[in-house]
């Protein structure tokens, strides 16, 4: 982890330490932010984003990859919000949470749609015009 990283999470770890219990209740009423997987970030999480957001409003964010699998890009020269995830052992169901390690994420906002050309597969003809990996040649 760089020494910005680091400064920066110590920044915000400071930041969400002075916050009051009515600053902290404020922040989660403005609603709880989905992923782009459709799960919902926990409070924490939530606060965390918009401590960084600068007055935007993030809605439905998600990591790099995620964005990609789902068919956006992250525009270039943006920057991505830090937030905390468990790591633990998985056990029936529930998980016993032994760590917490920090991912960046964006927000739709900061994203595009990838162009069509970008993600078109690659087919080779075939002789007699079959169908491959769902696309007809031709």
């Amino acid at each position: 982890m760089t020494d910005e990283k680091q400064a920066r999470i110590k920044a915000l770890r400071t930041k969400l330490a002075s916050l009051s219990t009515d600053d902290r209740q404020k922040l989660a009423s403005r609603g709880i932010v989905d992923t782009v997987e459709g799960r919902q970030l926990s409070v924490h999480n939530t606060i965390l984003l918009y401590l960084q957001s600068n007055g935007n409003t993030p809605t439905i964010v998600g990591g790099y990859q995620q964005w990609k699998r789902a068919g956006k890009q992250v525009k270039r020269g943006e920057h991505g919000y830090i937030i905390w995830f468990p790591v633990g052992n998985k056990e029936d169901d529930s998980i016993e949470v032994t760590k917490f390690y920090t991912t960046t994420v964006f927000d739709i906002a900061q994203t595009e749609a990838i162009s069509t050309a970008a993600v078109t597969p690659k087919v080779e003809r075939v002789e007699d015009d079959t169908i491959m990996s769902g696309f007809q040649l031709v």
